[in-house]
């Protein structure tokens, strides 16, 4: 005879693991991230990010990356990513093609462009820069790049772009004297340096904007994207996800709708070649 209580404490695990079953076959979320840093860097500090919404979610979200900058923006715009954290200027994109529709943001940030100079160089402003060669993450890279070029060209200075794959290359290109000066943005200056870059140091910032977007694929229904969304800006209500959010160099995160990025969109940019299948 079984024990009162039993039945109901079955029933409850059954559900559990159906629960579980189901789970598990459906295919992860993969979870593109902008490859400013190494990928090695990247999975050290998104990995339990991941780990995090998988709980959260009921469904396995999955790090993944790309090789540089350009083979991410063909992997956004072939809709490779389910969740994507890419730059404003990728935003504003592929918001139109293949549609990406963004639900969170850096709440208290505005994103501003970089230049940066050897710590001994005696180059003191941009003008100094005149026919010098200048390393950049991407020609496409938001800030660090397409801001910092367009101030340049404003003041009319010629130069010789190289661009090396990712903004911790071009601080190592800087501080090795492969480039008289180079392109990035605080964010990921700031953790090269905590993570020991020396011998280089801020020259230039631009004014600020609309921070990176986390945005979903479109083909992922209005509740799924709502629960994504809540997943992420539930961050920064414990201490727990206050700290994968340091972790990943991110503030707590808000609510974000496409107009967010109209002061990106103001700006009239052009620089992605949409050669995809979306």
């Amino acid at each position: 005879m079984l024990k009162q209580g039993f039945v109901p404490w079955l029933v409850g695990v059954l559900i559990a693991v159906q629960a579980v079953v189901v789970h598990s076959t459906e295919k992860p979320l993969l979870f593109g991230i902008v490859p400013q840093e190494s990928s090695s860097k990247l999975a050290d500090q998104w990995t339990p990010f991941m780990r995090h919404l998988s709980e959260q979610l009921g469904r396995q979200v999955r790090f993944t990356t790309a090789p540089d900058i350009p083979t991410f923006e063909e992997r956004v715009l072939a809709g490779h990513y389910d969740i994507a954290y890419m730059n404003p200027y990728h935003y504003v994109e592929f918001s139109e093609s293949p549609g990406y529709r963004a639900i969170a943001r850096e709440g208290e940030k505005r994103i501003r462009g970089i230049i940066v100079v050897g710590e001994d160089s005696p180059i003191t402003s941009l003008e100094e820069l005149e026919g010098a060669t200048l390393a950049f993450p991407a020609p496409a890279a938001f800030a660090a790049t397409i801001l910092t070029r367009a101030e340049l060209e404003r003041l009319g200075i010629t130069y010789t772009p190289r661009f090396v794959s990712s903004h911790e290359s071009v601080y190592l290109n800087v501080q090795k004297g492969f480039a008289a000066a180079g392109g990035g943005i605080e964010r990921t200056f700031n953790s090269a340096v905590e993570e020991g870059l020396t011998g280089v140091r801020v020259l230039w910032r631009s004014e600020g904007f609309t921070p990176h977007a986390f945005a979903v694929h479109p083909k992922h229904a209005d509740d799924e994207r709502l629960r994504i969304q809540a997943a992420l800006t539930n961050l920064g209500s414990s201490e727990e996800g206050l700290a994968l959010l340091r972790r990943a160099n991110l503030k707590a995160l808000v609510p974000a709708s496409n107009g967010d990025w109209d002061d990106v969109r103001g700006l009239g940019l052009n620089f992605i070649q949409k050669t995809g299948d979306p």
